[in-house]
């Protein structure tokens, strides 16, 4: 999505932010707070592992991101393609283990009440009509987003999947997401190994920094310079930022259209891979 807020910056040096991983120093726009991390990275680490047996699962832990309005990055950024999940998964007696462990550098916050629009967003909303022109609004909010973000988490992620068998202990997942060997942990016990041994990991990635970097500490010490979003906090829709009322009330259609219409097609994914699925008896 592109850049919306107009940012503009002290002299050099005057407002920094100091990387604890490396000692470097970079310069802050004039309109951003900078905030700890570690509040929300511990809230986040709440629910840092989750297993998906099924397409419900999967689909409530995505919408549960929005209903919390605090969403998430990596695998549960997006609405989950429940078809590709099944092919990979579920259809061949799999459950989906997903790692998501969090670096946060710090949240940047953005005084919604302050924000002043850069040109280029200021002449996208001039093209908005009074009368609603639906092909009109929905080319502004693919190029423009819903919503402003205004408070997030920024730094590091590191996500890894792994497969385990789809009815492997339904009823307690607790006790298999402990056990799954994640790269930052080992089995905490011997009743560990009967669960250990029937996990697979199949993909490990960092999001945020160098990539390329395949040692975790080397990779973090990256991060400063190329940080991920991590999890959207707050967040203002557009309609916010239109005086004109025809033009509020447009934005605001095309908004709970595409809501409705991602719930509904969201909701038949579901109930077509859950149709395929057997129960699986705790």
């Amino acid at each position: 999505m592109a850049l919306a807020v107009q940012l503009t910056y002290p002299p050099e040096g005057t407002r920094a932010w100091t990387d604890g991983h490396t000692g470097g120093m970079f310069d802050i726009f004039n309109e951003a707070i900078i905030g700890p991390a570690n509040r929300v990275v511990a809230a986040y680490d709440t629910a840092r592992v989750h297993i998906f047996r099924n397409a419900s699962q999967l689909n409530t832990a995505w919408r549960q991101t929005f209903a919390d309005n605090k969403v998430r990055g990596g695998e549960l950024a997006r609405p989950p393609d429940l078809m590709e999940y099944f092919d990979n998964y579920f259809a061949h007696g799999h459950a989906l283990a997903l790692s998501q462990r969090v670096i946060g550098l710090y949240t940047l916050t953005i005084n919604a009440s302050t924000i002043q629009l850069n040109p280029f967003a200021r002449h996208a909303l001039s093209q908005l009509t009074t009368a609603f022109d639906p092909d009109l609004y929905e080319a502004f909010v693919e190029a423009w987003g819903t919503h402003i973000i205004t408070r997030s988490l920024v730094g590091g992620m590191i996500e890894e999947r792994a497969k385990v068998a789809r009815c492997l202990n339904a009823g307690d997942d607790g006790v298999v997401a402990q056990c799954i060997p994640f790269s930052d942990r080992i089995p905490i016990s011997s009743n560990c190994a009967y669960y250990a041994d029937r996990a697979r990991m199949i993909s490990k990635r960092h999001l945020g920094g160098n990539i390329q970097v395949e040692n975790d500490n080397d990779w973090r010490r990256t991060l400063a310079v190329g940080p991920a979003l991590l999890q959207i906090l707050e967040m203002v829709p557009w309609y916010d930022f239109v005086t004109d009322n025809s033009v509020k009330q447009n934005l605001r259609a095309i908004i709970r259209y595409r809501e409705r219409n991602i719930d509904l097609v969201q909701t038949e994914a579901v109930r077509q891979v859950n149709a395929r699925l057997s129960p699986c008896i705790s």
